[in-house]
C-alpha cells in the first residue's frame, strides 16, 4: 500500500522531458537526470513537495547569497561582490566551495530573482568572463548554472523545483562524480528543506 503521501507528492511531481528519474520520492522529492550536454555535463532536476514550508521562510534563506553558506555544507564562504544593479538585477556573487577527495573549488556567480506563475525563482550562471584568480592549490569551477525555484500549494506548503549543470573544473574522480548525482544532490535538498522549515 503506498501511502497518500506519496501519492500527492507524486500528483503534483512530473518528470521533465527526456530525463529519467534517478531517485523516486526522496524527503518529499523526486531527483531525475538529464540527457548528457555537449560539455559532458549531466543536468540534475529535482520536484519536491514540502508541506512544512512556507514561501515567505523559503524566500527570506535562498533569496539571500550569502546566507547559502550557513544551508549548504559544501559552501564555505559565499559573499556578495557586486550588488545587483538596476538595469539587469544581477548580483555577483564569490563562492568557495569544499568536498571531500578533491581540491577546494572556487566560483563567481551571477545570481538574480524572478517571478513567473507564481513561483519565486532564483537562479544563477557562473560568470565565466569575471576576473577570478583561485588560491594556491585550489580549482576554478568550469560551470555552475541552475535555479531554486518555489510556489505555494493550495495543500498547504510549497511546490519546490531545483535545476543545476555542474562541471567542477580539474581532475575529478568518475566515483565522485557519481556520489554528487545521487547523494550529493541528496543532502543539498535535505540542507535547503530543513533550513526553510
Amino acid at each position: 500500500m503506498i501511502p497518500a503521501l506519496l501519492l500527492s507528492v507524486h500528483a503534483a511531481l512530473a518528470t521533465p522531458s527526456g530525463y529519467t528519474v534517478n531517485v523516486a520520492a526522496y524527503d518529499g522529492c523526486e531527483l531525475s537526470l538529464g540527457p548528457t550536454m555537449s560539455d559532458g555535463v549531466v543536468p540534475l532536476h529535482a520536484d519536491c513537495y514540502w508541506p512544512d514550508v512556507t514561501l515567505d521562510r523559503f524566500k527570506s534563506v535562498m533569496g539571500d547569497p550569502v546566507k547559502h553558506a550557513a544551508v549548504f555544507t559544501v559552501i564555505v564562504t559565499s559573499e556578495l561582490r557586486r550588488p545587483a544593479s538596476t538595469a539587469d538585477g544581477k548580483s555577483l556573487v564569490y563562492q568557495l566551495q569544499r568536498s571531500k577527495g578533491i581540491s577546494d573549488r572556487e566560483v563567481l556567480l551571477w545570481m538574480w530573482h524572478s517571478v513567473a506563475d507564481g513561483a519565486d525563482r532564483y537562479a544563477w550562471t557562473t560568470a565565466s568572463t569575471e576576473a577570478l584568480t583561485p588560491a594556491d592549490g585550489n580549482v576554478r569551477v568550469a560551470r555552475s548554472d541552475g535555479y531554486w525555484q518555489a510556489k505555494a500549494d493550495p495543500r498547504g506548503g510549497v511546490l519546490v523545483s531545483h535545476q543545476l549543470e555542474y562541471a567542477a573544473g580539474g581532475s575529478v574522480p568518475g566515483f565522485l562524480v557519481h556520489w554528487f548525482q545521487t547523494s550529493g544532490v541528496e543532502t543539498n535538498l535535505s540542507e535547503v528543506h530543513a533550513a526553510t522549515k
